[in-house]
């Protein structure tokens, strides 16, 4: 029946990728939980204690190990966008493009970090608020941790009742929509710290929409 064409795969095959990189991340979670305390525990406060974070002492700040593994959890989520972005774009069960997705998932994750962190040097030097600046990227960098931690958790929601690959644009919705509620709260927590640190509301208000609210949009329009 198939001679001379490629066998199809199953459609939930489509989605090995995707469970890979949420292998991944749990790896990566279990090292930051292990090796790093002072990282993870400055995570948990930014989701439900953000004055724990604020008051936090010198010797509570996270070391260098720490913040770059949160920092590959940010782009482990980036991926795991990526590849579900590639699910959904896909008009049959696909495995390369799911691939194809993470690449660019992890690229603009990657660019993102970079871009972010070069807006912030000229924020720093526009505003001469140095301690403010990198709090709002502190509390980016926690909460692209529990970015990663609820896209798993939907992830493997989704596929114990998967109903075929015709379900794949209902579980793209549903990302989009936690993603976009992750981002509010993301905007929420920066904003409270920013301005915690007496950056005037003003430029609290440019920084939030500079770096977070338009690159956001703009990724929003080219993806959604």
């Amino acid at each position: 029946m198939f001679e001379g064409m490629p066998l199809p795969i199953s459609p939930l095959d489509a989605y090995v990728l995707p469970l890979w990189i949420c292998a991944v991340g749990l790896g990566a979670t279990a090292l930051l939980k292990i090796q790093f305390d002072r990282e993870w525990a400055l995570t948990m406060y930014t989701a439900y204690q953000i004055q724990r974070v604020w008051q936090r002492l010198a010797d509570e700040s996270a070391r260098t190990g720490g913040t770059l593994t949160s920092h590959g959890i940010g782009i482990i989520s980036w991926a795991l966008l990526g590849s579900l972005w590639g699910v959904n774009a896909s008009t049959t069960p696909n495995v390369e493009v799911a691939g194809t997705g993470a690449m660019w998932g992890a690229l603009i994750g990657l660019i993102t970090l970079i871009t972010r962190q070069v807006g912030g040097w000229i924020g720093v030097w526009v505003t001469l608020e140095r301690e403010a600046i990198e709090r709002g990227f502190e509390v980016d960098r926690h909460m692209r941790n529990w970015l990663l931690w609820i896209l798993i958790a939907l992830v493997l929601w989704e596929l114990a009742q998967f109903n075929g690959f015709e379900s794949r644009g209902e579980m793209w919705m549903h990302v989009s929509t936690s993603w976009w509620i992750w981002l509010a709260l993301k905007w929420m927590r920066q904003f409270q710290s920013v301005i915690n640190k007496q950056l005037h509301i003003g430029w609290g208000i440019a920084y939030i929409c500079t770096l977070e609210i338009g690159p956001s949009f703009l990724l929003f329009e080219y993806a959604g």
